[in-house]
This record gives structure tokens, C-alpha cells and sequence, in this order.
């Protein structure tokens, strides 16, 4: 990955939430419809969650915001990236998504982790899971890298850091964070400090610094911490002192094909989960 000169932008915005979605704001500039669903909605995956059920709320959200369904793989925390067109008959290994096309909806399933969702200026999109292993392992950059690798000008993208962990909360141990600042080299400045006599690892300002250097022209943080914020969102930190655990919120960024019916609203708080 070669480093490249970065301007970017960098902005905290409150996602908008309507019909228990957060969606965007930067995104929205781009054309795209991105954001990240809420408990409102039930669990979008997870161990917890009986597949069926998942997979019918995936599709719930995909239809009433305008597409045929979610584009998902095999989240495994590490660092590939694949192009996506549609859905995969057989979903592989990868916590990275891009494509050219419109009427497509990638979504990331998260609790903690931070999703990257970005969008250029010609119809390019894509997302990534970046928990620990995925930030340390520099995803964010891969990801930057595939839509480079396409045609997309990386001062052309706006990138957006989900709703996740934040670093009021987001402790990690000794052995853990040697491997991060090993990974990470002179992007992890900062990253990880001591307070109170505990490791604290700042997600959202790692996965910023690996967006500057890869010269990505606007980044958006969310700042909503999924653990400790005021909205309901689901948190595997959380889930020993709240009802925050036990399942996955569904982050997601697609365009809509042109000509399209408008994206209806989304599966409300009241409707089954």
C-alpha cells in the first residue's frame, strides 16, 4: 500500500436516526444511502440469532430501502477485500467489500466493531469490519486501496466510521495491544494510551489515520459509542450490564439504481422482531 498526501477533511456528525436507522449525513452527500440499524430492529446475525430470522430482517431493511437484498460474506476478522456485484451463492471469507454498481447493498454486521463505509464521486462503493484485528491489520487502507485499484481518486472519497466502541470504553490487554502497535507502526500513534491503570484503544482514531494516509478526501465519525452512547444499539462489551448484547446491528451503503421506486422507511420499532 503506498502512502499517499492527505488534506482530508475530518468531521464528528450525529447520525440521523429515523424508523431505527442511523443513516449518514456525509454519505448522503455522495448519493448513497449508508447507515447503521439500531435494537429497534432486532439482531441482524450473531450466534444468538437464529439464521432465518436474520436473514428475514436483512431483507426487511434491504426492500424498504429500495433493493432486492444485503450483499454479505463471512466476516472473519482479517484483511481481505472482494468485489461484490450481488449476492454470493457461497459467502466467502472476507470482512471487505467493494463495487461499481448501482442497486447493490453491502452490509457489515457489528456490535463493537467499526464499520468503514465510503463512496467516491462515480458510483464506487464500499465497506469493511474493523474491529481490532481488522484496524490493526489495516483494512481501512485495503479497502481505499481496492476502489484505488478501480479508478476511484482517493481525494474524490467520503468515508464514514460507524456507530462502535469508543475509546471511552474499548479496554484491550497487554499482549493485545503490543500486536496492534506492532501492526499498526507509526499509524497507531496515539492509539492506545493508559488511564485509570487500564489499556484504552482509540478505534475510531486509528481508522481515521489509515484513511488520511491512504489520502481519502473527507472522513465522517460518527462518534456514537455503542457500549456507552445514548442510542440502543447493540454492544458485546455491553452485554454482561445491559440488554446491549446478544446480537449485531446491520451496517450497510448501496445506490440506488437510477430510475428506482424512492427507499420506503424502514421496519419500525413496533413491528415484530
Amino acid at each position: 500500500m503506498t502512502p499517499m498526501a492527505s488534506g482530508a477533511t475530518v468531521e464528528q456528525a450525529e447520525w440521523e436516526e429515523r424508523a431505527g436507522i442511523l443513516f449518514s449525513p456525509a454519505l448522503a452527500s455522495r448519493g448513497v444511502v449508508a447507515g447503521f440499524t439500531t435494537r429497534a430492529l432486532g439482531s441482524m446475525g450473531g450466534r444468538a440469532t437464529p439464521p432465518d430470522e436474520a436473514s428475514e430482517r436483512r431483507a426487511a431493511v434491504a426492500a424498504r430501502l429500495g433493493f432486492d437484498a444485503v450483499v454479505r460474506t463471512k466476516q472473519v476478522h482479517g484483511e481481505t477485500v472482494v468485489r461484490a456485484d450481488g449476492p454470493f451463492e457461497t459467502w466467502p471469507e472476507a470482512d471487505g467489500m467493494w463495487t461499481g454498481r448501482a442497486g447493490v447493498l453491502l452490509g457489515i454486521v457489528a456490535a463493537d466493531c467499526v464499520a468503514v463505509l465510503a463512496a467516491d464521486d462515480e458510483g464506487r462503493i464500499g465497506a469493511a469490519h474493523a474491529g481490532w484485528e481488522g484496524t490493526s491489520r489495516q483494512i481501512a487502507r485495503r479497502l481505499i486501496g481496492s476502489l484505488r485499484a478501480a479508478g476511484a481518486d482517493p481525494s474524490r472519497i467520503v468515508a464514514a466510521l460507524g456507530p462502535s466502541i469508543g475509546p471511552c470504553c474499548y479496554t484491550i490487554g497487554g499482549e493485545r495491544a503490543r500486536v496492534v502497535q506492532e501492526r499498526l507502526g507509526d499509524l497507531g500513534g496515539g492509539t492506545i494510551v493508559e488511564r485509570d491503570g487500564e489499556l484504552v484503544f482509540d478505534l475510531w482514531k486509528a481508522n481515521v489515520a489509515q484513511l488520511r494516509e491512504d489520502g481519502v478526501g473527507r472522513i465522517e465519525v460518527s462518534g456514537t459509542c455503542t457500549k456507552s452512547g445514548g442510542r440502543e444499539l447493540w454492544s458485546y462489551r455491553g452485554r454482561e450490564s445491559s440488554e446491549r448484547g446478544s446480537g449485531l446491528g446491520l451496517a450497510f451503503i448501496g445506490r440506488i439504481t437510477p430510475g428506482a421506486s424512492p427507499p420506503r422507511s424502514p421496519r419500525l420499532a413496533e413491528d415484530p422482531p
